[in-house]
């Protein structure tokens, strides 16, 4: 299935996260491919603006490629400012282009990870991120 690169797609991964994602939009998942879903940036930064509406204050819907990578990069940029650690993000690419669908789910767990932590008010997605403790 995979092209011999990066890790193997996981659909199961890929469909729980977008319920999650459409869990907290309010709205039914739409029929399609995880990737065909989120390509365009503007779901990723709908369910951002739910989440945290101050950090996508420059977000608008477009259909133009060059502003759908920026919308990417507004919501990857989102994902660091709540507390997604760098390593865990996907590159625009990885969507638009869909270099590594896989990437995408990775960091949506991650997010969701963040914010068990920090909005528990939110349904639960991936793995509860450890809090750091100070050894004595």
């Amino acid at each position: 299935m995979g092209r011999g690169f990066g890790p193997q797609r996981n659909h199961e991964d890929e469909q729980t996260a977008l319920q999650w994602v459409f869990s907290i939009l309010g709205e039914p998942v739409p029929q399609g491919n995880f990737d065909d879903i989120l390509r365009d940036g503007n779901v990723l930064c709908r369910f951002m603006q739910r989440i945290r509406p101050d950090l996508m204050t420059k977000y608008k819907p477009s259909d133009q490629p060059a502003k759908q990578r920026e919308n990417i990069g507004l919501f990857t940029e989102a994902c660091v400012q709540i507390g997604v650690p760098g390593t865990d993000l996907f590159q625009t690419i990885d969507l638009q282009e869909r270099k590594d669908p896989s990437a995408v789910a990775h960091c949506l767990a991650r997010l969701g990870g963040v914010l068990q932590r920090v909005r528990p008010d939110l349904p639960p997605h991936g793995p509860r991120l450890a809090t750091q403790t100070h050894a004595f």
